[in-house]
């Protein structure tokens, strides 16, 4: 039996469950980029700095979701082919995963697929219905809309496990297994953590508003939701080619993506195998990182 979760919204995360403040070179580059005159030298010396970021970027501006036309070596040459925006939202999202440190390696990768696995999905979706949206948003809302598992993965380990193992065996997601046990939902915890890092708005959006029964309640080509829909979309397109979901599971994802998009059962299928093939990216973008 899974004991009860309490959490009070003012001290969760800063009492008991505390997190430290993410990486003075966030909070750096934000700085530098709010001044017309900003030194790119200053801004990749700032990278530079760290390691870990470093080699991250790198792997990731030289990943399938660029398509850049040679490879990059310098994070000097990230920054022109990228703007600061985009890698500083880069950053900014590999700090939020970093700084969470999370030491169970098999879980934090199975993370890092779907998250990455997300932001093509929804990049391919955007581009096919959503045109005008931001990349450099949509990337880091995608590579971020999970991290209330983390948080979950973080602090309640044991009722992490149990969601997991209760989606496995009924084939269900992961929202209907935090129904399923009364806990807090990890949409909720994803949007304490936006609050207490100050992450930007459409990240804290993409944390809370992913979900299938998000999707169903949703109006489709309302302007005040195409980021969410998108993002939401390509969650649940990247759950339904990746999950070992139940019969009736798979039809409720396909029904409602289908009424989303508009698009006849033929037109989904073909849509599906596109999502399919980005596979092989995400799986080349794995070992990359590792």
């Amino acid at each position: 039996m899974l004991a009860p979760i309490e959490i009070d919204p003012k001290t969760f995360l800063r009492q008991h469950c505390t997190l430290p403040a993410l990486p003075a070179v966030v909070a750096k580059i934000q700085s530098l980029i709010q001044h017309a005159d900003v030194d790119m030298k200053k801004v990749a010396e700032l990278i530079n700095s760290d390691p870990a970021i470093l080699a991250q970027v790198l792997k990731i501006v030289n990943s399938a979701y660029y398509g850049l036309p040679r490879e990059v070596a310098n994070v000097q040459f990230a920054i022109a082919f990228l703007g600061l925006n985009e890698v500083y939202r880069m950053v900014l999202s590999l700090s939020v995963i970093n700084t969470l440190a999370i030491d169970k390696k098999d879980e934090l990768n199975e993370f890092w697929f779907h998250s990455f696995y997300s932001a093509l999905c929804t990049k391919y979706l955007a581009k096919k219905y959503e045109p005008h949206l931001s990349v450099e948003e949509l990337w880091s809302a995608a590579m971020l809309h999970d991290i209330g598992k983390l948080v979950y993965l973080k602090f309640f380990p044991d009722h992490y496990r149990a969601l997991i193992a209760y989606c496995k065996e009924h084939g269900s997601l992961f929202s209907e297994a935090e129904r399923h046990f009364s806990l807090p939902s990890s949409a909720f915890l994803g949007t304490l953590l936006c609050e207490h890092w100050r992450l930007p708005n459409e990240i804290r959006q993409a944390c809370e508003f992913h979900t299938l029964e998000d999707l169903s309640a949703m109006k489709a080509g309302s302007p005040s939701m195409r980021f969410q829909w998108m993002i939401c979309l390509g969650n649940l397109l990247t759950v339904l080619s990746t999950s070992e979901l139940s019969n009736t599971t798979k039809e409720k994802i396909a029904d409602a993506s289908r009424t989303a998009l508009d698009s006849t059962e033929a037109e989904f299928l073909t849509m599906m195998g596109d999502i399919y093939e980005l596979r092989i990216d995400v799986e080349t973008f794995m070992e990359q990182l590792h």
